[in-house]
């Protein structure tokens, strides 16, 4: 019981040193903190004093340079055609020849026959319809005969009065008459439908499918292939509207067109017109360009369109490092900084071009806070000067 008893003394005597240990390292703590603070608030009290003169912004400048320039935007394109024609034939029969041209790819010149339809039942229909207008030449006759009759013997006996229509067969004469203008028609539609077995084009064309062969029997209401006219080809390529009023595009207006196949060899090329509409999803519009007709190319050529614009009066030149906004530059101007509206007409390669401005002292090609304006300038280097 003894050891006991002074053991519970020894763990009460422990116990109490480190509460006393912890109280006096907690009060040393505390004393660092405002020691420190007081030597800070010292040291601050007694340093130099934050000058109010703003120093000069370290800066480089250039003197832009004058010349004339030529605006050039390039855009990829697609040949197509204007339009993709059915080949249909306007009568109907049994096919007897077709040209050795009517492959896809061929070339059919005008008035070539692409094929022949059997032109026997309209043959016979010419000849029916001849026959008609013979037959009616000869009522008209044989009535007008009998007319010029009756009007003889009604001047005889009323000689002093007029002939009635009635009893000089007007009517019938008329109808006649309308009867030939009729049958004549017929034989011209006859005349027609004979030609249109002989199924031909009135301009060159390129064939891009058939399905037509000897002894089909083919109608007006059938499809047997597609082509479309060589003269009738277009490049089509979208543009920024702002790029295409930059430019000045319009009809008439002169564009090169080089194909990826061949990008040595431009080819002189016109716009015949500018899209009514813009992309939905890209914001962009179309511009129609046309194709000298003995182009090799096909539909689905993909093609690149330079449009050129020279530009009127003189131009600055400067590094693209200029510009300190999408429209304002930095100047210096009685070593000072000034920003300086700027119409920025191109910018190609790391090369700004502008309108002519007041450049001031020079241009600062270096980057400085949109912040600093008026702020005294260290010119560090001018362009042209040796570093």
């Amino acid at each position: 019981m003894k050891r006991v008893i002074e053991a519970f003394h020894v763990k009460r005597k422990s116990e109490s040193s480190v509460g006393f240990i912890q109280i006096i390292f907690v009060i040393l703590v505390v004393v660092g903190t405002i020691g420190i603070t007081k030597l800070i608030r010292h040291s601050a009290s007694s340093g130099p004093d934050i000058s109010s003169t703003l120093e000069n912004v370290v800066v480089d400048t250039t003197q832009p340079a004058r010349v004339s320039y030529t605006l050039t935007r390039t855009a990829t394109g697609e040949v197509e055609a204007r339009a993709s024609v059915d080949i249909s034939p306007q009568v109907s029969g049994r096919i007897t020849h077709i040209s050795p041209n009517m492959m896809p790819g061929k070339v059919v010149k005008a008035g070539e026959a692409l094929f022949q339809i059997d032109p026997t039942d309209y043959e016979l229909a010419l000849k029916q319809a001849e026959a008609q207008v013979a037959s009616a030449e000869a009522e008209l006759l044989q009535t007008e005969a009998t007319a010029g009759n009756f009007i003889k013997d009604w001047k005889q006996v009323f000689p002093d009065e007029p002939t009635p229509p009635l009893v000089a067969k007007e009517p019938q004469v008329k109808a006649r008459r309308a009867t030939l203008l009729s049958a004549k028609a017929a034989v011209e539609q006859a005349k027609l439908n004979l030609k249109r077995t002989r199924y031909t084009l009135a301009y060159d064309a390129r064939i891009t499918e058939s399905r037509i062969e000897r002894g089909q029997l083919v109608n007006t209401t059938g499809q047997y292939g597609n082509l479309y006219a060589t003269d009738g080809l277009r490049v089509r390529v979208s543009m920024a509207p702002e790029d295409i009023v930059l430019l000045d595009l319009a009809q008439g207006k002169a564009v090169d067109v080089v194909s990826d196949l061949a990008p040595d060899m431009p080819v002189p090329a016109t716009i015949t017109s500018i899209g009514g509409n813009l992309s939905t999803t890209t914001r962009l519009q179309n511009v129609f360009i046309s194709l000298p007709k003995d182009t090799s190319w096909v539909p689905g050529t993909f093609v690149t369109v330079s449009a050129k614009r020279q530009i009127d009066g003189e131009m600055y030149e400067l590094p693209s490092s200029a510009l300190a906004t999408t429209n304002s530059v930095w100047t210096v101007s009685s070593g000072k900084l000034k920003q300086t509206i700027v119409d920025v007409v191109d910018v190609k390669e790391d090369i700004l071009y502008t309108r002519p401005f007041d450049a001031g002292d020079g241009v600062v090609t270096t980057e400085v806070p949109t912040s600093f304006v008026n702020r005294p300038v260290k010119v560090r280097h001018r362009d042209g000067e040796p570093s």
